[in-house]
């Protein structure tokens, strides 16, 4: 049985995994009333002392020193709160890592109950605080697992290979090579070299109302965390925060720093060609994000529909 199977026979024993957790609770002092988190790829509890203990397969360390060194590195460095660590190591052979428990919620709970005002507070904090994060100096994460230039280049070179293999209907797979020839993108500009979180996703974005605001309350997951091209980290927001919104992503944009003349053609073809390289790029399953009354053939299309202004 491979490795990833493994963990995911694991995950399906309940007794199993709270034996597991337990044990890192015993090791660490902390209750032992756990609540399982449920959903995502990791072995996840809260414990009634308010941490969270997170568990990888054992084959994926990488993954997990990329969370400790990011979970360091970004603690009381941006205007959101992040998790504080407060402890990783391995037990039974599994990697763990023990973290504050934010508030809030996730804004998968929230964001189809927010009305325009409150869409616009958060996503206007979430750009601001992206700056503050892609402002941050690069020399803090040279230890990082992940490393740009050569995941890049791998993501260049395999790019139909890895759509082919995500079950990408012919129709988009024959316009990839075009698309991505037919504009300049430079993914290795020192200049656009930042720390990224890499997956800014509504399940990993927290907030609370604090009088008739909200703010956000917490990021989180920064297990695929990297050091790399700054408009790589757009793609994310576009597709599963702002969903279409023009005026949304616009804001996002405004608010982490571009004037109204960055705001260009180019940088939607930018971010729209780094999705197509992105580590989780499965743009077949993008493609069923879509509202079904939008019927939508080819790629400049998709680049107008997620990343305009």
């Amino acid at each position: 049985m491979n490795p990833g199977a493994q963990f995911e026979q694991l995950l399906a024993q309940p007794e199993q995994c709270l034996t597991l957790a337990h044990g890192v609770c015993d090791r660490h002092a902390l209750s032992l009333d756990c609540t399982r988190i449920e959903g995502g790829s990791r072995l996840m509890y809260a414990t009634a002392d308010g941490r969270i203990i997170k568990i990888f397969p054992p084959h994926e360390a990488d993954f997990f020193e990329t969370e400790v060194l990011f979970l360091g590195q970004m603690y009381r460095r941006l205007p959101i709160p992040t998790p504080q660590l407060h402890a990783a190591g391995q037990w039974q052979g599994y990697p763990y890592i023990v973290m504050e428990r934010l508030s809030g919620m996730p804004l998968t709970e929230t964001w189809d109950k927010l009305d325009d005002d409150g869409r616009r507070q958060v996503v206007r904090q979430l750009g601001a605080a992206v700056q503050a994060m892609h402002d941050l100096p690069v020399d803090l994460f040279a230890a990082a697992p992940f490393q740009w230039r050569p995941f890049i280049d791998h993501q260049r070179e395999s790019l139909l290979t890895n759509h082919r293999n995500w079950g990408l209907d012919p129709a988009w797979l024959s316009q990839l090579t075009g698309y991505m020839d037919g504009f300049p993108l430079d993914v290795h500009d020192p200049a656009q070299i930042v720390p990224l979180h890499t997956e800014l996703m509504q399940e990993h974005v927290f907030i609370e109302k604090k009088g008739r605001d909200w703010i956000i309350s917490g990021l989180i997951d920064f297990e695929p965390s990297m050091v790399g091209h700054q408009e790589y980290e757009f793609c994310a927001v576009g597709l599963f925060i702002t969903r279409g919104n023009r005026e949304l992503f616009r804001l996002f944009l405004s608010s982490y720093g571009y004037s109204d003349a960055e705001l260009t053609d180019g940088l939607s073809r930018r971010i729209m060609m780094l999705l197509l390289l992105h580590r989780y790029g499965n743009f077949r399953r993008f493609l069923t994000l879509i509202p079904p009354e939008l019927q939508f053939t080819e790629l400049r299309q998709l680049e107008q529909y997620w990343y305009s202004f």
